[in-house]
């Protein structure tokens, strides 16, 4: 009986220890379990969150359209004039297939083909300054290549002399008015921030005293913002 009884604790004092590990090990297991769980909840919470803010901005006009500025510099080189401007875009970015920014250009001019204007004028007092208003489209050829095509027109003055008047004699002013075309290619940058880079060609009809036509490329720097 004594030895049953022996025999019996030492069977107790070792299964005790190891029944309080397993329920140990039980216990957590049950609360990494629960921890994970949890945890999956929220990511779940944050998701739909997500998603739901998602659909928000897909249907919200707010979201979808954002004003687009950019300012850039060109340089003209025409076969009867070269040109410097600076240039505004702004435009409302949609969802959509075309560009169709504004622009607006002040242009100066300084230097002429003098055997493509009109006789009797001094070519080298002539001075010219514009100020274009258009309307451009671009359309997104492949990744950050778009194609654009404008329209412009173009208003100011220039400042002319005759042939047979000398640097002494005042310069006459005439107002100037015209129509410009052109067609560009432009690399965009995909940031918001970013480098533009264009160069394209154009044609412009123009009531110069000196000339009535020109044609020529244009080569274009600029950032968005």
């Amino acid at each position: 009986m004594k030895r049953f009884l022996f025999i019996s604790l030492l069977l107790v004092a070792g299964v005790l220890p190891a029944l309080a590990q397993f329920t140990l090990d039980t216990e957590a297991y049950d609360r990494q379990k629960k921890e994970a769980e949890r945890q999956k909840a929220y990511q779940d919470s944050v998701r739909k969150v997500q998603l739901e803010e998602a659909r928000i901005r897909a249907n919200d006009v707010r979201f979808r359209i954002k004003w687009v500025n950019w300012v850039t510099y060109r340089q003209s080189v025409g076969f009867v004039e070269s040109s410097h401007n600076l240039t505004y875009y702004g435009y409302l970015q949609a969802r959509q297939k075309w560009i169709t920014p504004l622009s607006l250009r002040l242009s100066s001019s300084t230097r002429l083909n003098e055997g493509a204007l009109r006789e009797g004028y001094d070519a080298d007092s002539w001075k010219k300054y514009v100020l274009d208003l258009g309307l451009s489209g671009f359309r997104n050829l492949k990744d950050d290549f778009y194609l654009s095509m404008g329209i412009q027109l173009p208003i100011g003055w220039e400042r002319y002399r005759y042939a047979t008047e000398t640097t002494a004699d005042r310069k006459h002013t005439h107002m100037l008015v015209g129509l410009g075309f052109e067609e560009r290619v432009f690399y965009m940058s995909p940031n918001k921030t970013g480098l533009i880079l264009g160069v394209g060609c154009y044609q412009r009809l123009m009531s110069s005293k000196l000339y009535r036509f020109d044609i020529g490329l244009t080569f274009e720097v600029g950032l968005k913002f």
